[in-house]
């Protein structure tokens, strides 16, 4: 009887080794990811896709870098310290015509529109804000604003002299407070502040009843890619079939992302090192995923990039005095290694 009992125990081991994936038997390959900024629902499509499993099955395991004040993912990934990165759109060709070039190459967009704008406190009734309504003003604006405001008046015909600039830090105190008319900041960031703040018992008589409107760069400005993922040319070339895998599961979880936000919240909210609570998260993906998704991703899978976009924005920098040159799209990005994966 005990070696009937035995040879059951050995058969079922067989059988569940023999069922388990390829990916998990395997050994997994560890891809190190830099981000901008603390770990955050800003960066959850990564966070899904560890979470699901997609990178254990394209058998890669994934560690994340976090960023925050003074760290730089461009340099880390430049020199080897990490596969990949999370940045901003510019971060990219900045690197590409500094007088140290940094040899990286964007591989897909996590954000397909530039979620900063320049946001106002008006009655629920109100129209929208147009761009000429900054004339007059006084706007809030970070030290690196500049560009941007320069962009939506070039654009709209305004004049900057009829602007008066307040530099103030990434809060929207100074628009609560109203020191300010308006106040630039990131529509799935600032926002939030604003909605608590209003929302809380005992919220000044000046602010009762009011929400939050805003004049996006991403409508009347230029075009920009936001979080973009990306990688050095090196590793393109040496490992091609490494960025293939990773570019999927990051793509499979960012479909989940879209697909499921409340399920996302759970997961985001419960990830190890993860700085925003439940409720917060939930509000970040009803403002954050539809600036995930475009005619573009609709049309070619999640993490498109358009040319015509990168060369825009440079363009841009460059005529406003913010790079020396423009270099050639082929530089700055590739859709190579997209997996033409869409959200229904």
């Amino acid at each position: 009887m005990q070696n009937f009992r035995w040879l059951v125990r050995t058969v079922l081991v067989v059988l569940a080794v023999g069922a388990a994936s390829p990916a998990v038997a395997q050994s997994l390959t560890e891809v190190k990811v830099a981000l901008a900024w603390l770990r955050n629902g800003q960066y959850s499509a990564l966070m899904v896709a560890d979470a699901k499993g997609y990178f254990a099955e394209a058998g890669l395991k994934l560690r994340l870098l976090d960023g925050g004040p003074g760290k730089n993912p461009v340099p880390t990934v430049g020199v080897g310290q990490a596969d990949f990165g999370v940045v901003g759109g510019s971060n990219i060709f900045l690197a590409r015509v500094a007088p140290d070039p940094v040899d990286i190459i964007a591989i897909g967009a996590f954000t397909q529109q530039l979620p900063y704008a320049f946001i106002t406190l008006a009655n629920p009734s109100d129209p929208d804000p147009q761009p000429k309504d900054l004339e007059g003003k006084t706007v809030g604006m970070q030290a690196d604003g500049e560009i941007f405001l320069k962009a939506i008046a070039g654009k709209n015909g305004l004049d900057l002299k009829k602007i008066k600039i307040e530099i103030v830090m990434a809060t929207a105190e100074p628009l609560l407070v109203g020191k300010v008319d308006y106040f630039t900041g990131m529509l799935h960031n600032q926002t939030y502040q604003i909605e608590q703040t209003i929302g809380q018992p005992g919220t000044p008589g000046r602010l009762q009843g009011k929400v939050w409107k805003a004049i996006r760069l991403a409508d009347h400005g230029a075009p920009f890619y936001a979080d973009v993922l990306f990688t050095t040319r090196t590793k393109l070339r040496n490992d091609p079939e490494l960025v293939r895998r990773f570019s999927r599961a990051v793509a499979r979880g960012l479909q989940f992302v879209l697909e499921n936000p409340e399920e996302t919240v759970k997961i985001v909210d419960t990830y190890p090192e993860q700085i925003e609570r439940a409720d917060k998260l939930a509000w970040r993906f009803k403002v954050q995923n539809p600036l995930s998704v475009s005619t573009d991703t609709n049309a070619h899978g999640l993490l498109w990039m358009e040319p015509k976009v990168w060369a825009d924005t440079m363009a841009y920098y460059k005529e406003y005095g913010q790079i020396p040159r423009v270099v050639p799209t082929a530089e700055l990005m590739t859709n190579d290694f997209n997996p033409a994966i869409r959200s229904k």
